[in-house]
């Protein structure tokens, strides 16, 4: 009686993030299509979609599907500064909202290289002509609160043609980076709740990222560096910064 009543509450728990997924979905279809009829302005699009594809983000790990949530943080950074949408960000909006769909009907979640995949294939949006660069299939997940570092070192490595995934809170990249290792993690030193060397070392403490390339970004001294691992790189906050990214992007062969 207790397994029948287990499969019928799972049913139901997946009944339920269904609907969910459907809503929050249809509301970010209509906000699109509002904004692109003109009845609706892209500032107020953009308010209405940050607000739905927050809401995805936390659902997808509660109700067990992980991909959703990674999807929608992927789309949440994609937003993240955007005043107004054109045509082409559009499109590439409603591509995430479909592979949102399309996961939310899965059996089985997928694996860590599937996983991999799919998040990969994810329009990447470049603040430049993407013609004057070679867009890499190179991932750089950049952890750090600070929203003017966020945004100087994203430019830096964009203009390198790398895909930026921005995280501002330490314990949720942990979460991102077990279930999609990024090619480096670049990490600030100072952040609340776990800093970015314990981050670092958390993260070399876990098999599936023991080898993922990390480096820190501070402005500290090297006496105030004591634990940060050996084979981590050092990207100062100075006037040495866009020589230290690129001196980490060699260091570990990436460009």
């Amino acid at each position: 009686m207790a397994e029948v009543d287990m499969d019928e509450l799972l049913e139901q728990l997946k009944s339920e993030f269904s609907d969910y997924i459907s809503d929050r979905l249809s509301s970010i279809y209509g906000t699109l299509d509002q904004v692109k009829s003109g009845t609706a302005k892209g500032a107020d699009g953009l308010r209405e979609l940050r607000r739905e594809i927050h809401s995805l983000k936390g659902s997808g790990s509660t109700f067990g599907y992980p991909i959703v949530s990674l999807i929608a943080q992927r789309l949440e950074t994609y937003c993240s500064d955007l005043k107004d949408l054109d045509e082409k960000q559009i499109a590439e909006i409603q591509i995430f909202a479909d592979r949102i769909a399309e996961m939310a009907e899965l059996e089985e979640q997928p694996d860590i290289a599937a996983t991999n995949q799919i998040i990969r294939r994810l329009p990447a949006r470049f603040e430049f002509d993407i013609t004057d660069v070679e867009v890499r299939d190179v991932e750089i997940m950049l952890v750090t609160p600070n929203k003017l570092v966020a945004r100087k070192a994203a430019g830096e490595l964009a203009a390198c043609g790398f895909r930026v995934n921005i995280v501002s809170d330490p314990i949720e990249a942990i979460s991102i980076a077990v279930r999609m290792p990024p090619d480096l993690l670049i990490a600030s030193a100072v952040m609340e709740g776990l800093g970015g060397i314990d981050l670092i070392r958390g993260l070399r403490a876990m098999s599936v990222t023991q080898h993922v390339p990390a480096a820190l970004m501070t402005s500290m001294g090297a006496d105030q560096l004591k634990g940060v691992p050996a084979d981590a790189g050092v990207i100062r906050l100075g006037a040495t910064f866009g020589d230290d990214i690129a001196a980490t992007i060699t260091r570990f062969n990436l460009g």
